[in-house]
C-alpha cells in the first residue's frame, strides 16, 4: 500500500507549502497574533482554520463575546465614504475562491456586504481587495469587519475572520445607489445550514449586492441556499426553479431571494484539474485519511 504519509512530505518539501490556508492580517482580526489588543496567552494560532462544520462558531469564530472589552478595541478608523483595503495572507490559497467583505453596526447580530469577490480571491502569498464603506453607515466605535472566503479546491468549507473598527460619520452625505440597510446579508454554505459550495469551482453569489468584482467563470451554490440575515433577508427558501443535473441526483434549488436572471440558468460542475504539485498537497491536506484514493474523475458538465 502507498505511504501516503511518506508522500505528502517529500511533495511539502518540494513545494514549500508547509503553511495552511490563508488569514486577514489587516485589518487584524479578534485574537489575532499581531492585534495589539490580544493578550499573549489568548492568541488564536488557528487563524486560517475555517468554520466548524456544524457551524456551531459563526460568526467570527465565536470571538464577539470579547466585544467591550479590552481585546475587543477597535485596530482602525474609517470614515463612511471612504475607500479601503484588506490584506490576506497564506500559504495555500486552495485555487482561490471567492469573497465578501461585510460590515455589521449592531455587535455581529447582522452583516451587510459592502463587496464581493466572486473568482481570484484570494491570491497565492499575499493580496489586497479594495472596497468602499457605504456612506450612509452610522457612526459606531465598535464596526465589525468581515471577510468570508470559499475555497475553490480541497473540502468545501467556509472561512471568516472579524476585526472590530471605528465608522466614523460621512460629512458629505449619501449618494450611494442602495442604502447600507438594504444591502444583502453575508451569504453561508459548507457550515451545517442545507448550502454547499460546487466542488473546484468559484462560488457564484445568489445577492452579490451592488459592489461586486468578477473574475472568470462561476458556479452557483447547491442546496437551499440564500444570504444570511437575522431580518428575514435572505433567508433560505424552497425556491421554485429547481434543477438538478443528469445523472447526479443533485439538484440546485435558489432562495427565494434569488434574482430572476440568476434562478433561469442551470449550474455548470467544474472538473477536477492537478495542475501543478502544489494543487496535489492542497489535495492531500484536505484527505482525512492517509489511505484514501486522492483522485477521482471529473464530475459529469451539468448542461442544459
Amino acid at each position: 500500500m502507498t505511504n501516503y504519509k511518506a508522500l505528502l512530505a517529500a511533495l511539502l518539501a518540494f513545494t514549500g507549502l508547509a503553511t495552511a490556508h490563508m488569514e486577514m492580517t489587516y485589518p487584524p482580526p479578534l485574537l489575532f497574533k499581531s492585534n495589539p489588543n490580544t493578550s499573549p496567552d489568548k492568541v488564536d494560532y488557528s487563524m486560517t482554520s475555517p468554520l466548524r462544520a456544524d457551524g456551531s462558531d459563526f460568526p467570527c469564530k465565536g470571538y464577539l463575546s470579547l466585544l467591550n472589552t479590552p481585546e475587543g478595541k477597535a485596530v482602525a478608523s474609517w470614515t463612511a465614504g471612504g475607500t479601503y483595503n484588506f490584506t490576506i495572507s497564506g500559504g495555500a490559497a486552495h485555487g482561490g475562491g471567492s469573497c465578501q467583505a461585510a460590515l455589521s453596526v449592531d455587535g455581529g447580530r447582522t452583516f451587510r456586504v459592502m463587496h464581493s469577490y466572486e473568482g481570484g480571491c484570494p491570491g497565492q502569498g499575499q493580496s489586497f481587495f479594495a472596497f468602499a464603506v457605504p456612506g450612509d453607515v452610522p457612526a459606531t466605535e465598535q464596526g465589525v469587519f468581515a471577510w468570508t472566503w470559499f475555497n475553490n479546491l480541497g473540502n468545501r468549507e467556509m472561512y471568516m475572520n472579524c476585526a472590530v473598527v471605528v465608522i466614523e460619520g460621512s460629512s458629505g452625505g449619501g449618494s450611494d445607489r442602495v442604502s447600507f440597510d438594504d444591502r444583502p446579508g453575508l451569504f453561508t454554505a459548507n457550515i451545517g445550514n442545507g448550502c454547499r459550495t460546487v466542488d473546484s469551482a468559484d462560488v457564484k453569489y445568489p445577492d452579490p449586492g451592488p459592489d461586486v468584482d468578477s473574475n472568470g467563470s462561476s458556479t452557483p451554490p447547491t442546496g437551499s441556499c440564500g444570504a444570511e440575515s437575522s431580518s428575514g433577508r435572505g433567508s433560505p427558501g424552497s425556491g421554485g426553479n429547481a434543477g438538478s443535473c443528469s445523472g447526479t441526483g443533485k439538484t440546485w434549488t435558489p432562495g427565494n431571494d434569488w434574482p430572476s436572471w440568476f434562478q433561469s440558468g442551470t449550474p455548470k460542475m467544474a472538473g477536477y484539474s492537478y495542475l501543478s504539485p502544489q494543487f496535489v498537497v492542497i489535495q492531500i491536506l484536505d484527505i482525512v485519511s492517509f489511505d484514501a484514493v486522492i483522485s477521482a474523475p471529473p464530475p459529469p458538465d451539468c448542461t442544459t
